[in-house]
């Protein structure tokens, strides 16, 4: 962890789509892709992981303006 001194500010790009990528040979983890404006990127997460992005997305996305 670092010190709130050294904290950087770091880029960030829109998502523009995202795949889950399941591999046969790994039940246990999945890899998460998302594409921006630069690029892919790729993460591998477990079930417990994935569980926990998708409430805190869902409560996130719920605080959020309807768009219209």
């Amino acid at each position: 962890m670092t010190d709130a001194t050294d904290e950087q500010e770091i880029p960030a790009y829109p998502i523009l789509a995202y795949q889950l990528i399941p591999d046969p040979n790994r039940p246990h983890v999945v890899a998460l892709a998302f594409e921006t404006e630069r690029g892919h990127s790729l993460y591998l997460a477990t079930r417990e992981i994935l569980e926990d992005l998708a409430a805190d997305l869902l409560d996130r996305a719920g605080k959020m303006p309807q768009k219209g």
